[in-house]
């Protein structure tokens, strides 16, 4: 996946991540954002591997 991709990618699921964090009154044990938060960790590797 090319870095600008990745970086959509990135934005995306952070600000999915903060409202649903929000939704759940920053819950971070709640499934949904646990979810979400180990999606953005994998797109964070990915980020990080094609430095």
């Amino acid at each position: 996946m090319e870095n600008a991709t990745i970086e959509k990618e990135f934005a995306k699921l952070k600000k999915m991540l903060e409202s649903t964090a929000e939704k759940y009154k920053y819950d971070f044990r709640h499934p949904d954002v646990l979810a979400i938060s180990k999606r953005l960790d994998k797109v964070i590797v990915r980020m990080m591997a094609n430095k």
